[in-house]
């Protein structure tokens, strides 16, 4: 009988030992699944799919509360002569570069990096005001001229990126994604139209 009972035993603990790593796996291979629907493949940035849940989230918070929310839409300079000069490899190589050097905008929970798409990007800055938003996308401005990047097509000799901001503050019930992602494009179409390498904060008398 206690030899039985030994052997039972030994089973049960056997059988919950896989159990526990049937489990563990299960819930890795989840965290690697939700990983690849939320973040960009090549710079490790959250994706579109990611940001455009998260505005929706922050708009509808910002609204009750009646907070700001600031966004920079940042865009690498000459990115396609980039790649006609010297190659798709380098171009990513690239991007991850300026992928890291952006990460520096999120020092909040809340602040959130994203790949737009292409050689865009995007800052969403929950409680930013216009000044503060300024400051961060120089900042970011500053992290990339820093890398030092060849890009013998810039007439700055280096790549370096644009950026334009869109803030509404407060956020109205009636504001939408669209509405300030459109700020952030404009302001930041404008940046390029000025001689690119320069910020641009979207003002509404004045576009």
């Amino acid at each position: 009988f206690g030899t039985r009972l030994i052997v039972q035993i030994k089973l049960r603990v056997e059988a919950e030992r896989e159990a526990n790593e049937s489990r563990a796996r299960a819930e890795y291979l989840n965290h690697i699944l939700q990983e690849m629907a939320t973040h960009d493949g090549l710079t490790g940035l959250a994706n579109r799919r990611c940001f455009d849940a998260a505005i929706s989230r922050e708009l509808q918070r910002a609204a009750r509360n009646k907070s700001s929310l600031t966004l920079l839409m940042i865009d690498v300079d000459f990115f396609k002569k980039y790649n006609d000069t010297y190659g798709h490899l380098a171009g990513d190589a690239c991007l991850k570069q300026i992928a890291n050097a952006l990460k520096i905008a999120e020092k909040r929970s809340a602040d959130l990096v994203a790949r737009f798409g292409g050689e865009e990007f995007i800052v969403m800055l929950p409680d930013c005001d216009a000044q503060g938003a300024v400051q961060i996308a120089e900042s970011i401005l500053s992290e990339v001229r820093a890398l030092a990047i060849p890009h013998s097509v810039n007439p700055q000799g280096i790549v370096t990126v644009s950026a334009g901001i869109g803030v509404l503050n407060p956020v109205g019930s009636s504001d939408t994604p669209d509405s300030i992602i459109g700020m952030a494009d404009k302001a930041l179409y404008q940046a390029k139209s000025n001689g690119r390498n320069q910020v641009y904060l979207y003002r509404m008398a004045t576009l």
